[in-house]
């Protein structure tokens, strides 16, 4: 049997006997602007209502989001981004097209559209091309800017542009979100003062790196202005009674816990790197922009989703580098075979990490097995908090479908952490030894796999694996009943939580 023959016969076995799924319910291909693109994710406050979308759908909805910044009905057209969406387009699937807010740039020849001319044949010609292609359009009026006059009046700044939308989906019989009126009567509700939040505005100063002097910017929004923008969205998804309605799995704008709350990410410890080229290469394997099995791209956005700003700590930890941060995770430590100098703790390190956790941080320590983890200098970190890595491998796994049940954690106990989850999938993961003030979280077998510990103000969660990365998240991965993806929710949502409790 040749190597393709037996990687085959594993990937038809693990369908035929967990029930695989690889085909979602509906997908959803969005066309737009930088109001609805998504936005880099790391140390970046703006971001695209598009981009929050997914969180008010179930799994069983994919979406694409070909928006881009800057872009015009004539610029996305000519420049073929509206071909190779086409290009991706099945029966059924859900077109919707929000645009407007650079047709009207009338000094730019490459993205102005007139309104009753070419914006309105532009977007006849993207109806026409996804009907031929039988999915399904959805025409969005543009989201309004946030502007008021001196006697605090909102100012509507889209002039014909949105009319043009109402009247091309009423003549041709399309389905339309008015997200124009929505958000003009939102922003009316909220107010000069209340609606800066929503948006980049509201940025001060030294909060972000890459925006020392704060933003002044009343078109782009911040997470909790594209979360809301996204729930119009889903508020006329609704009154249409799209048979996406189905699969909404929120009744209303969620909570984000993570407000406020900013996450690092170690990348001095765990500094992998992967070659580009003979003179580039870049961090890989646990890191927030890696969409590869080993990435953690995934529980970036459930940290995104739950209103969090993440950024990375690529530099030794100094009090000045962690004061900035409410949570610190440091993942899988290099050892000399994953990296020839690596950064190993030392004591100067354990003593600037301690003292932030006793001063209200809360630390997350990611180990691994024997075989991809330095535990030496990981547990004179951990020990610090009563966590000993005893650097062994439970739940073995040879990555064959047979062995899945081999990685299987069914008996959780009740905590914040597993509600409504019935099972993970933990595989080659590091048991530990505790002391005072460790507490257990989840045991098998006489094995602690997950353990928490207060220290002064803060409070410390270890699992002896990097249980969160991108490769066991979804149902093409792993079998039925394996919730990694919930359970990454819950962990998402409950550090949060229990960041904002230790710093009150």
């Amino acid at each position: 049997m040749t190597r393709f023959q037996r990687l085959f016969f594993m990937t038809a076995f693990a369908v035929c006997s967990f029930g695989f799924s690889t085909h979602p319910a509906f997908r959803i291909f969005l066309a737009g602007d930088s109001t609805m693109a998504d936005k880099p994710q790391i140390d970046n406050p703006e971001h695209g209502w598009g981009q929050e979308l997914p969180l008010y759908f179930s799994e069983n909805v994919d979406i694409f989001n070909y928006a881009r910044n800057g872009r015009s009905t004539r610029s996305f057209l000519y420049q073929g981004i509206w071909d190779a969406m086409l290009e991706k387009m099945q029966p059924g699937d859900y077109v919707f097209i929000q645009f407007g807010h650079n047709d009207s740039k009338k000094s730019d020849s490459s993205r102005y559209a007139a309104p009753q001319t070419d914006y309105r044949n532009n977007l006849l010609r993207m109806i026409c091309d996804a009907q031929a292609k039988k999915a399904i359009p959805v025409l969005i009026t543009p989201v309004n800017r946030r502007k008021y006059d001196t006697a605090g009046q909102f100012v509507d700044q889209h002039g014909e542009y949105p009319d043009v939308v109402r009247d091309v989906a009423k003549k041709e019989r399309v389905f339309l979100i008015d997200l124009h009126q929505k958000s003009k009567t939102l922003l009316e509700d909220l107010g000069a003062e209340g609606s800066k939040k929503y948006f980049l505005t509201s940025v001060k100063p030294h909060v972000y790196r890459s925006l020392p002097n704060g933003k002044d910017d009343n078109t782009h929004f911040t997470n909790v202005g594209a979360v809301s923008i996204a729930g119009l969205v889903v508020e006329g998804i609704r009154e249409l009674h799209l048979p996406l309605e189905k699969e909404l799995i929120l009744d209303s704008m969620p909570a984000l816990p993570g407000n406020g709350v900013v996450v690092g990410l170690d990348e001095y410890f765990n500094n992998e790197r992967k070659k580009i080229d003979d003179t580039l290469s870049i961090p890989h394997h646990y890191t927030w922009d890696d969409t590869t099995d080993g990435g953690f791209s995934e529980f970036a956005k459930m940290l995104d989703w739950s209103g969090a700003d993440i950024d990375t700590v690529q530099t030794a930890p100094t009090k000045e580098a962690l004061d900035r941060f409410s949570v610190y995770i440091i993942v899988d430590p290099d050892s000399p075979k994953e990296n020839d100098s690596p950064n190993y703790i030392d004591r100067r390190d354990g003593d600037v990490i301690e003292q932030w956790v006793r001063n209200g941080g809360t630390l997350v320590l990611l180990a691994n097995d024997t075989l991809n983890c330095e535990f030496d200098h990981l547990n004179t970190l951990s020990e610090r908090f009563g966590i000993h890595f005893n650097g062994d491998s439970k739940h073995y796994f040879r990555n064959t479908a047979a062995d899945y049940q081999l990685g299987w954690s069914a008996h959780l106990p009740k905590h914040p952490l597993f509600d409504g989850v019935r099972g993970l999938f933990i595989k080659q993961v590091s048991s530990m030894a505790l002391k005072s003030p460790a507490v257990p979280l989840l045991t098998e077998e006489g094995s602690c796999l997950m353990a928490t510990a207060q220290a002064g103000k803060g409070f410390v969660i270890a699992v002896g694996d990097p249980w969160i990365y991108n490769e066991y998240m979804h149902a093409a991965r792993v079998p039925d009943g394996y919730q990694n993806y919930d359970a990454a929710k819950q962990f998402s949502r409950w550090l949060c939580d229990i960041s904002k409790k230790v710093r009150e």
